[in-house]
């Protein structure tokens, strides 16, 4: 009888074992899934930097276009 009780206590540990053996694979699969989601959100950062800066591009150029035609209509009125 005094196997017994070794017996029980290796099955608990195989049980925690197990247990500790899934929630290790679910957060190896978060971690991938977070890691994609910041691969993604990495992206799109990028994208949206180069279209601001393309916008800025067209502003200063917009705003270059402007002071010309108020700098014109002042010499005009001259």
């Amino acid at each position: 009888m005094a196997l017994y009780p070794k017996n029980k206590e290796i099955e608990q540990l195989k049980k925690e074992i197990a247990r500790l053996k899934a929630a290790l694979s679910e957060a190896e699969y978060e971690n991938q899934r977070l890691s994609i989601i910041n691969n993604n959100l990495e992206s799109q950062l990028a994208e949206s930097n180069r279209e601001l800066g393309e916008n800025i591009e067209v502003l200063q150029s917009l705003k270059r276009d402007i002071e010309n035609l108020v700098s014109n209509l002042q010499n005009y009125g001259e």
